[in-house]
């Protein structure tokens, strides 16, 4: 059968370049080359530097955001903040890494060797001057980078004659680039090389992988599943709520119509003062089974947010969850803090302060945090531990005092007339 026959049937290939219209005269990729795909620059593209194969890597594309006709149910990603860069933009985990932050940077730091308190550097009070206002602000910036991306990139600005890091300031790891040359890595910040300045510390590492990873990469899921619980008490609240009970009729109702009879049930509730509703007999009063709190999903939401908690270290009570554990687990607020110190607070502080230790310090000497305001006992614990201590010879009766900042100190006084401060110790 001939093919004209059947206009059904056609021959499988490319068409004929002849049959297509004619192109315009434009010459294709006329553009410069923009560098590699890869995540690194190679020895052929090092004037180029390592760059994403649709924009430069100095120049990232802009934040996400809803387009025209966006459904309101949808949820957009929140990339405009750093906590919704990190994954922290659920309330949640907000809440524990900032408690654990704030704790941390709350703690004094002190230098020691061989147990011996030394006095402490310049930087001790303040890392950089020109970025930070004391060393609290610092410690929070390494903390949050630490616990919520999984690693922190410190940066040394410049240096004392031994070659020591005289200051030194937290930069985004965003902006690191980091690559695994024969098994060592290799730091860049934007095209230069910045392997010698900079201190890499990682949450958890593994010797063939370049990056650090944090505790949030895994909680990934429950993450969401908290913000999709948070997000649906949410929409349920700006919709009304969970009504307790509902009115059916046995007739199809209007708009018009259930609207005058939602008014009159709310009119006639307001003028009865208590007394039983009385209802035609062509209605139905029937209550809803389901309490808000269980319409809500709230007992999920608090089991996911307690479990996230769980992961970043902080215990359940601390962030107003229901920890599920006896009520003889701890027995009063200081062993509850005693053991967020034991368990989180104190081996991560001091993997930090490690790590800072041997890029600054000199081999021997530490940097240590003092915990004392956080876990210290009440008043009588302490006098019984320090009349033990005095008895025993290992402390003095000034040493207790200045313990418990009792000693004597010149007060600074101020002239009546001029409003001038003037020091008795001549500070």
């Amino acid at each position: 059968m001939d093919p004209e026959d059947q206009p059904h049937v056609r021959e499988f290939g490319p068409p004929d370049p002849q049959s297509l219209p004619p192109r315009s005269d434009v010459v294709p990729n006329e553009n410069e080359p923009v560098g590699t795909v890869g995540p690194a620059p190679t020895a052929d593209n090092a004037g180029v530097g390592a760059q994403h194969v649709m924009y430069p890597g100095s120049d990232p594309p802009l934040e996400a955001s809803a387009w025209a006709g966006w459904p309101v149910e949808w949820a957009t990603p929140n990339t405009n903040s750093v906590g919704g860069r990190w994954g922290a933009d659920a309330d949640i985990v907000w809440t524990c890494i900032d408690l654990n932050a704030r704790i941390t940077a709350d703690m004094p730091v002190f230098m020691t060797r061989q147990l011996q308190r030394l006095t402490p550097l310049p930087w001790v009070s303040n890392p950089q001057p020109q970025v930070y206002s004391h060393w609290g602000e610092f410690m929070r910036q390494v903390w949050w980078s630490f616990q919520a991306i999984g690693e922190a990139f410190i940066v040394c600005t410049s240096r004392y004659n031994d070659g020591f890091p005289r200051t030194f300031m937290m930069m985004d790891p965003a902006y690191v680039s980091v690559d695994l040359v024969e098994g060592v890595r290799r730091y860049s910040i934007g095209s230069e090389d910045a392997t010698e300045d900079i201190l890499h510390i990682r949450y958890m590492s593994w010797p063939s992988d370049c990056r650090g990873h944090g505790p949030l990469e895994i909680a990934g899921e429950r993450v969401l599943a908290a913000k999709t619980f948070m997000r649906f008490a949410t929409e349920l609240a700006q919709n009304g709520g969970v009504p307790w009970a509902v009115l059916k009729s046995k007739y199809r109702l209007g708009s018009a119509q259930a609207n005058a009879l939602k008014a009159q049930w709310i009119a006639s509730a307001r003028n009865r003062m208590g007394a039983p509703a009385v209802i035609d007999s062509e209605m139905d009063l029937q209550v809803l089974q389901v309490p808000p709190k269980d319409m809500g999903l709230s007992d999920l939401q608090k089991f996911s947010e307690a479990r996230i908690a769980t992961l970043l270290g902080v215990p359940a009570y601390l962030v107003s969850l229901p920890s599920g554990a006896d009520a003889m687990t701890y027995s009063n607020v200081v062993s509850l803090f005693d053991y967020h110190w034991r368990a989180t607070l104190r081996p991560l502080s001091r993997f930090i302060t490690r790590a800072i230790s041997g890029w600054v310090l000199a081999s021997g000497t530490e940097l240590e945090l003092d915990p004392t305001s956080y876990i210290q006992p009440g008043p009588i614990e302490r006098a019984n531990y320090y009349q033990t201590m005095v008895g025993m010879g290992a402390m003095t009766i000034e040493e207790v005092r200045l313990m418990e900042r009792l000693s004597k100190i010149d007060q600074p006084t101020t002239a009546p007339d001029s409003g001038e401060v003037f020091s008795n110790a001549g500070i």
